[in-house]
C-alpha cells in the first residue's frame, strides 16, 4: 500500500510525540517553500543522521532503479524540518549514488538537501562504496575546505559535549580513486588507506573531549576495531551500509574486555530498514533515537499488502533509543 501524505503526517506528529521526552521534538510552525513562518532555534548538541539514500538522476543507466528514494527522502527531509526545535547538524554517512556516483546523482542529492541547509541546518558528509570523490566535490566545492586529509572526504563534527570524526572508507577500482567514476562502480567492501590510518590513530591518540567515530561502513570491513576500541575518549561507531536498525559493540578480542558500543543507520530510501536517526549529546552521555518510517523489499511495493513482520519491524524500531555513555572502564583481563 503506497504511502500518502495524510498517512505521513500523521505518522510524523505521532512521531515527535513518542520521541518528545528524548530529542525535544515538537511540530512546528508552518512552512511554506521551505521557509518557516516563525524564528526556529537550533540545537547545537542534535544530529540528524541519514545514510544510504541511492539517488539516480538518470534512469537510462539503469532502468529498473530506486525511484522509490525519490519520494522517501524528501519525506525524511521534511520530517526533520518539523523538529523544534531544529538539529544544528545533519551527516550524510554515504551512498548518495544509487549505483556509480554519477554527478547527476549528486546534484539530485543536493537539490533533495537543500531545504536543510536553508533552515540553517549544517551538513557534513561521508563517503560510501556507491560514492565517487570527483563528482561529490564537483556538486559540493565548499566542503573541500573542511577536508582534514587531502585526497579523502574526512572531516570533523563538533557539538558542545562531543565530537564526531567522520572517514572515508570508499574503496575505488585501481587507478580509479581520483577519477570519474566508470560504469563498474566501486568495490562494495569499505577500506581507508595506510596515510588516514596513521592520522586515526594520531587524532585518538590527542582526543580530550568525548568522540565517536562516524563512517559508511562497518569497523571489521575497514580494520580500524582495534584503534577505536582501545582509543580512551571514543565511546561509539556509527555506520550505514547495511540497511537495517541494529546496535552492537566492538571489541579487539576476548583478551580485552574494553568495548565500544555501535549504531546501524536504517537507509534513507531504497530497501530494507527505512527511515533516519536523531544523535542528541549531553555531558555525561550520548543518544541516539531511531525514526523508521517504513520497511520493505520489492521496490515495486507500491499496491501491495505489506507482510505482517514488516509492519512489525517499523513498530519495533521507531523510538528506539541506544545511550553511549561516556564510561570506558579499564581492560579487566590486562589490570
Amino acid at each position: 500500500m503506497e504511502l500518502t501524505r495524510r498517512d505521513f503526517l500523521s505518522g510524523a506528529g505521532a512521531t515527535c510525540g513518542a520521541l518528545a521526552s528524548t530529542v525535544g521534538c515538537t511540530m512546528g510552525p508552518s512552512r511554506q517553500g521551505g521557509v518557516t513562518s516563525a524564528a526556529v532555534d537550533h540545537d547545537p548538541n542534535l544530529v540528524a543522521f541519514l545514510s544510504d539514500i541511492h539517488l539516480l538522476d538518470n534512469t537510462a543507466r539503469w532502468k529498473d532503479g530506486p525511484a522509490q528514494s525519490t519520494i522517501v527522502l524528501p519525506q525524511l527531509v521534511s520530517e526533520i524540518l518539523a523538529l523544534r526545535p531544529l538539529p544544528a547538524n545533519a551527516v550524510v554517512f554515504g551512498d548518495f549514488s544509487a549505483s556509480c556516483g554519477w554527478v547527476e546523482d549528486f546534484r539530485l542529492a543536493a537539490a533533495f538537501l537543500k531545504p536543510l541547509s536553508d533552515a540553517g541546518i549544517a551538513l557534513s558528509f561521508a563517503m560510501g562504496n556507491h560514492d565517487n570523490r570527483v563528482s561529490f566535490l564537483k556538486v559540493f566545492p565548499e566542503y573541500k575546505s573542511r577536508l582534514l586529509l587531502p585526497d579523502r572526504i574526512v572531516s570533523k563534527l563538533s557539538t558542545p559535549n562531543a565530537d564526531i570524526l567522520l572517514l572515508d572508507t570508499l574503496k575505488s577500482q585501481p587507478g580509479q580513486e581520483w577519477a570519474e567514476p566508470a560504469e563498474k562502480g566501486n568495490f562494495v567492501e569499505g577500506t581507508i588507506d595506510a596515510v588516514q590510518r596513521t592520522w586515526l590513530a594520531d587524532t585518538l591518540a590527542a582526543a580530550t573531549r568525548p568522540s565517536f567515530v562516524g563512517a559508511h561502513h562497518p569497523a571489521r570491513e575497514p580494520g580500524i576495531v582495534k584503534e577505536i576500541v582501545n582509543a580512551p575518549t571514543v565511546f561509539g561507531y556509527i555506520f550505514g551500509h547495511n540497511h537495517v536498525v541494529a546496535e552492537g559493540f566492538l571489541h579487539d578480542g576476548w583478551s580485552n574486555s574494553q568495548t565500544v558500543q555501535t549504531a546501524t543507520l536504517p537507509s534513507g530510501g531504497f530497501w530494507g530498514d527505512i527511515g533516519y536517526a536523531l544523535f542528541r549529546t549531553f555531558e555525561d552521555r550520548a543518544e541516539l533515537t531511531f525514526r523508521q518510517t517504513d520497511f520493505y523489499f520489492n521496490r515495486r511495493w507500491q499496491d501491495r499488502p505489506r507482510p505482517k513482520n514488516w509492519r512489525e519491524r517499523v513498530r519495533m524500531h521507531d523510538g528506539r533509543t541506544v545511550a553511549f555513555w561516556y564510561d570506558k572502564p579499564g581492560n579487566f583481563y590486562g589490570g
